[in-house]
């Protein structure tokens, strides 16, 4: 009887170990987790210090530019090696993406803008991380993919942004099945979104 209970258990183990993917145990990462939460304070925080006003949009970009900027130095920097500076970009894009789709859906008239701005501060972390590694980064997919409501405008100007400055700032890394997956909505890319209403 002890030993069914053992293997029972030893099997439920192997199972519920099983049952998470890399992408799932990222997610679970703390610095996954600091990272996605740093990024959405950001926005956040600074959405409303602008009083929420559409016609803010430029600003906004600027002072989320100015943390990218900042958070890029940091992966530059060294402050994090190898799983931990994958763990905390793709994080830190989480965040931004996710945290973004309230504001889009306040002004949609700003969906090029913000797109240009997503695509451009995902390729900064690509390149950054990409740079600590070695290799392209991995971007496992947006959790919780935003429900942006003019997506093809965001998307295309994502899109196009990303690769742009990948092939402007990191063009030794802007090849192979990793860059290639890295962006594109269609692959559950940083420039996804949710077609859904």
């Amino acid at each position: 009887m002890i030993k069914k209970i053992a293997l029972c258990g030893a099997l439920l183990t192997v199972f519920l170990l099983h049952g998470f993917s890399d992408a799932d145990a990222a997610r679970q990462s703390s610095f996954y987790k600091m990272a996605k939460k740093t990024s959405s304070t950001l926005v956040s925080s600074s959405w409303n210090s602008l009083g929420k006003d559409c016609h803010q949009a430029d600003k906004l970009v600027q002072i989320i530019g100015d943390g990218v900027d900042r958070v890029t130095r940091d992966l530059r920097n060294r402050r994090f090696r190898g799983q931990m500076a994958v763990d905390f970009g793709n994080g830190y894009i989480e965040g931004l993406v996710s945290t973004l789709d309230d504001i889009v859906n306040q002004c949609s008239n700003q969906c090029s803008i913000i797109g240009q701005a997503s695509g451009e501060w995902s390729s900064e972390i690509f390149c950054a991380v990409s740079e600590v590694i070695g290799n392209p980064a991995k971007f496992d997919g947006l959790m919780d993919r935003p429900n942006i409501v003019c997506g093809e405008a965001y998307r295309m100007s994502c899109e196009s942004t990303f690769v742009g400055q990948c092939n402007s700032i990191c063009p030794q890394y802007n090849k192979g099945k990793n860059f290639d997956t890295y962006y594109p909505a269609s692959t559950g890319g940083c420039c996804s979104y949710d077609v859904r209403d």
